[in-house]
């Protein structure tokens, strides 16, 4: 999926406008949960999101979320990466 395509569902699904994130390379010890939901979409590297329910690893053009609330934490490949994300 690319960036066009990834904002039509992102707005019909009620999520506001995407916002960019770059995150530096290796593992992320805080486990942290949001009051929104995300809806997100790989742009480059590579991610990991370990949650409650299992880890889901995600590259580019790979969408994602998390209802409001779901504890989480990210890790991201050797090279870092950058993705999309949109709240509601």
């Amino acid at each position: 999926m690319n960036e066009t395509e990834y904002s039509k569902p992102a707005r019909e699904k009620g999520y506001g406008e995407p916002q960019l994130q770059q995150v530096e390379a290796g593992p992320k010890e805080e486990i942290l949960a949001h009051e929104y939901s995300v809806f997100s979409l790989g742009l480059s590297g590579e991610f990991s999101m370990a949650t409650e329910q299992g880890t889901i690893n995600y590259r580019a053009g790979d969408t994602g979320g998390n209802p409001a609330g779901t504890l989480h934490k990210v890790c991201t490949g050797p090279e870092g990466g950058s993705f999309l994300f949109a709240k509601k």
